[in-house]
This record gives C-alpha cells, structure tokens and sequence, in this order.
C-alpha cells in the first residue's frame, strides 16, 4: 500500500486559490509579497496530495470559473 504524500502547494493566482477554495481545499496560509505596499500580490499556501496537483492545475485551465475570472477581469478594463 503506497502512501498519498502532501504537499504545500503555493500559488500567487488569486483566480486558482479561489478555485481550490470552491473545490474544499483547506487555506493554510495566506503571506503579502511586500508588506510596503497596500495592495500587494499575496502567496496563498495550500496542503494537497501531490499526484493531484496536476490533475487540478488542468482542471482549473479548462474550467468555466476560469472563463468568468478573466471575462471580469475583461470587464473591469473597459
């Protein structure tokens, strides 16, 4: 019996934390890259089993929640 070794797994993409959120991965931790800056990018830091890291990573591309976070992100720019 092999045992399922976790991983932290971190991220800057605020649009894939989220998603892992939606999908019942717990949020370990979340840092601010700069603490000078008021509204600094953040490393969100997740524990996963490391053969679902990739599997998620293609699942998250291909997503509609993907589609709806870039078409905001489309929307705020106009």
């Amino acid at each position: 019996m092999t045992e399922t070794q976790t991983i932290e797994f971190q991220t800057e993409d605020i649009a894939l934390a989220a998603y892992l959120r939606v999908k019942g991965y717990k949020l370990n931790r979340a840092e601010k890259l700069s603490r000078a800056e008021r509204n600094s990018k953040r490393m969100f830091y997740f524990h996963i089993p490391s053969e679902e890291v990739p599997e998620i990573k293609l699942a998250f591309v291909q997503s509609d929640y993907l589609r709806f976070y870039n078409e905001l992100i489309a929307l705020k720019r106009l």
